[in-house]
Parts: C-alpha cells; sequence; structure tokens
C-alpha cells in the first residue's frame, strides 16, 4: 500500500488566502468573510501567487493569471485575463501588478504579464525565502532571503538588488515592519531575530520561532509561532504567549493569520496583554495605539484612569471619544477630579447629568455629608448603599458607636449588635 502526501500549493495576500484544492482547483476564501470562489484548472496546479488584484496560477504548460475589480473591495469574482503559454521550472512564483516573478534555484526572472522576460538577478547563493512588500503599481518591491543569510531588497523595473544585510545564519522566514525600518528573520536555528535597518543593529532576539509577521497597522508588534505557541511581542517587552497550532503568516490589527493541517484561519487576539506593558511604563500614547488595535471595554477604561493618573489628558480624552463619551464637561470633571478640585468637580458633574460621578467622587474621599448631596431624592437604594459604606469607613477608624448608629439606620441590626455587643 502506498501513502501519497501532496505539499500544500497556497498564498496569501492580506485577508484573501488562495489555495489548492483536489489537485486541479484553486480555492480563494476571504478569511474575514469567510466567502469562497472556486476556479477549476483542470490541470495539475503547481503553484499559486496572489497580490492586491492579481492571482496567478501555475499549470504544467502556462501561467495564467486572473484579474479581481479593483474598484470593489469586496468582489470574489475573478476572471481570466492573461496566459503565458510555456513550460517554467521554478522553485517559487511570485505575482505583482503588471509582472511574474520566477525563482529558479539562485536565479530570479521577472516577466511581463504577456510573457515577456524583462530583467533578469543571479544571486550568490540559493533564495529560501521572496514575497512582495508593495510599491507602485509596475514598481513594487521584493525581499529576498538567501541560504547564505543575506537579505535583499529587488525592484522590479531595476536590475541592481540592494543589500539590507548578512547574517551568519540561514534565513528561513522574512518580514517587514509597516514603515520598512525594521526586518524580522527566522533562521535555520528556529531564533527571530529583529534588526534596525537603519543601522543594522540587532535589536533583540526571540527562540523556539518557525515563521513570523509584523503588524500591518502597528510599527512596534510583531508575532511569531513556535513549538505550540503562539508569540506576540512589542517593542523589546517580555514576550506573552498562548498555546496555538499551525505558522502564522499575518498579523493585522487584532487579527492573527495562522496555517494549519492544510487549513488557513483568521484568529481574534486581544492586544490587552502589550496594552498593558506600555501602561505600566507610563506610555500613554502608545498605549492608545494599541488599544486601537483591539481590546475589550475593561481594557479601555483602565487606559483612560491611568492616562488620567499620569495627566496625560490628551490621551485620556481620545480614549473617551474612541469608546464614544464625547461629553466635554464630563471629561472636563474628571481632569478637575484629578486635579483635587473636588467642588467643580462635582458642579460639572451635576450639570452634565452624571450626579452618580459625583456621588462615587466623594464616596472615594470618604466624603459621605458631600456624596448624600448627590443622591437623588428618593433613591433608597443609593441611600442605602452610602449608609452602608459610611459604616464600614467608621468601623475602620475605630469609631464604632457611629458605625452601629448607621447600621440600625439602614434596618441592619444584627451588624450593629455585633460591633456594639449584647
Amino acid at each position: 500500500m502506498y501513502h501519497l502526501v501532496f505539499n500544500t500549493v497556497h498564498g496569501l495576500y492580506k485577508d484573501r488566502y488562495a489555495y489548492r484544492a483536489n489537485i486541479t482547483d484553486v480555492i480563494i476564501q476571504h478569511l474575514i468573510s469567510t466567502q469562497k470562489v472556486r476556479i477549476r484548472c483542470h490541470e495539475l496546479v503547481k503553484k499559486i501567487a496572489i497580490y492586491r488584484c492579481r492571482l496567478a496560477i501555475q499549470l504544467p504548460d502556462q501561467i495564467v493569471v486572473y484579474e479581481l475589480d479593483e474598484n470593489d473591495a469586496n468582489s470574489m469574482q475573478y476572471r481570466l485575463c492573461e496566459r503565458i503559454p510555456h513550460h517554467f521550472d521554478c522553485n517559487l512564483l511570485v505575482v505583482c501588478s503588471f509582472h511574474i516573478v520566477l525563482c529558479q534555484e539562485k536565479r530570479l526572472q521577472c516577466l511581463s504579464l504577456s510573457g515577456v522576460k524583462e530583467r533578469e538577478w543571479l544571486m550568490k547563493a540559493l533564495i529560501r525565502y521572496i514575497k512582495v512588500i508593495g510599491g507602485p503599481m509596475g514598481r513594487e518591491g521584493l525581499l529576498v532571503g538567501l541560504k547564505d543569510g543575506q537579505i535583499l531588497k529587488i525592484f522590479v523595473d531595476n536590475s541592481f538588488p540592494i543589500v539590507l544585510l548578512k547574517q551568519a545564519t540561514s534565513v528561513r522566514c522574512l518580514d517587514m515592519s509597516m514603515s520598512r525600518r525594521k526586518i524580522a528573520v527566522v533562521d535555520e536555528n528556529n531564533t527571530c531575530l529583529v534588526y534596525n535597518l537603519l543601522t543594522k543593529e540587532l535589536l533583540f532576539e526571540e527562540p523556539n520561532a518557525s515563521s513570523v509577521a509584523w503588524n500591518t497597522q502597528s510599527e512596534d508588534m510583531l508575532c511569531f509561532s513556535g513549538g505550540g505557541f503562539l508569540h506576540i511581542k512589542a517593542r523589546n517587552f517580555p514576550v506573552h504567549k498562548q498555546k496555538m497550532q499551525g505558522f502564522v503568516v499575518g498579523y493585522n490589527g487584532s487579527r492573527i493569520f495562522c496555517l494549519h493541517a492544510h487549513a488557513m484561519s483568521a484568529v481574534e487576539v486581544p492586544q490587552s496583554a502589550p496594552m498593558y506593558q506600555y501602561l505600566e511604563r507610563n506610555m500613554y500614547k502608545e498605549a492608545y495605539q494599541i488599544a486601537c488595535l483591539g481590546v475589550t471595554e475593561g481594557n479601555w477604561q483602565d487606559l483612560s484612569l491611568d492616562a488620567l493618573n499620569g495627566q496625560d489628558y490628551e490621551t485620556a480624552k481620545k480614549d473617551r471619544r474612541a469608546r464614544g463619551e464625547g461629553s466635554a464637561e464630563l471629561f472636563r470633571a474628571e481632569v478637575y477630579a484629578h486635579q483635587g478640585r473636588f467642588q467643580e468637580a462635582a458642579q460639572l458633574y451635576k450639570s452634565s447629568g452624571n450626579e452618580e460621578h459625583a456621588m462615587k467622587m466623594y464616596m472615594q474621599l470618604r466624603m459621605f455629608n458631600k456624596a448624600k448631596e448627590f443622591v437623588g431624592a428618593g433613591n433608597v437604594k443609593d441611600t442605602t448603599m452610602l449608609i452602608k459604606k459610611e459604616a464600614v469607613w467608621a468601623q475602620n477608624i475605630h469609631d464604632p458607636r457611629t458605625a452601629a448608629e448607621l447600621y440600625l439606620s439602614v434596618g441592619e441590626h444584627s451588624k450593629a449588635i455585633e460591633i456594639i455587643g449584647p
């Protein structure tokens, strides 16, 4: 009996994932909406590449190119636009807006969509990794990693590669940060190394990495997978990790794209851990940027309070707007409260219809008589709660007589007896 195992043939661009199915079909999946469309090729699908509105499929004797309607961001209707009737031997294939790039061991060839060879680059070592990193249409950049540790940037309209850096170990996976100032490399030792491309300085390294991806919306956040864990790292802070099977292939906002057992999935990961790492270091603006990627309501409240306590009123104000709490009076009242201007804060709370905020402020200050002024008429629940809080405070400052009288006033006879005794 023979057991056949076929390699995964696939391509990913942002939230669109294309993969081979039944050997001769290609399925394009929108990872957010989960919509799928199938293209039947009726031949062996050898390679797949996807970029922006282009989809390239390599068949035994031709490369076919499909395109989307660029004006419709949600369209899943791919139509055939070009055929290159030629047999190509290649290890890797990528597609750009107007070009196909073939990798053949040490050689890269750039073809027009009609099949005309426009440019060729010959490397000193085997090409281990290649990725399109964007750019103007027809002038896109490629990130290329070699077996000898060299990392290059190539523009499809330029014959001269640019050496970004050279490391001692072979490259397995690469990705660039949002601003193109940093690069993350996974090497043959499963180590993730992050460099500053301007200074060539090694910023940090982390073990147990099999693949890496920068967050496309945050310059200082990346994630890598390995050893059955997902690792999320912000700046040079300690790594936050959680269990996850598979390989990370993309990181966009709070979504991480993971390939596991021939299936791609989009995993929502709250960015709470890195946000708190910034808050611990009083980096409120940076914490706000991380919160915008996706955190819980409780995390937003913590950020707002921490920013107010740290007197970063601008960040606290932006945080309230992000949560839909845009009242200028309410925000000014909170600022006054943190500045110790309690009477002014209370008046603003009252004028903005938020008396309960004034009551809570005075309760925290143990100014219970003031707090009672802001309890609504006939609000028995709040009045009782306030008296009980005052009774607890009286116990804490060793005034049992006052505490007992307060408990008796709200019908808590058993607690009054416990305090005074029989």
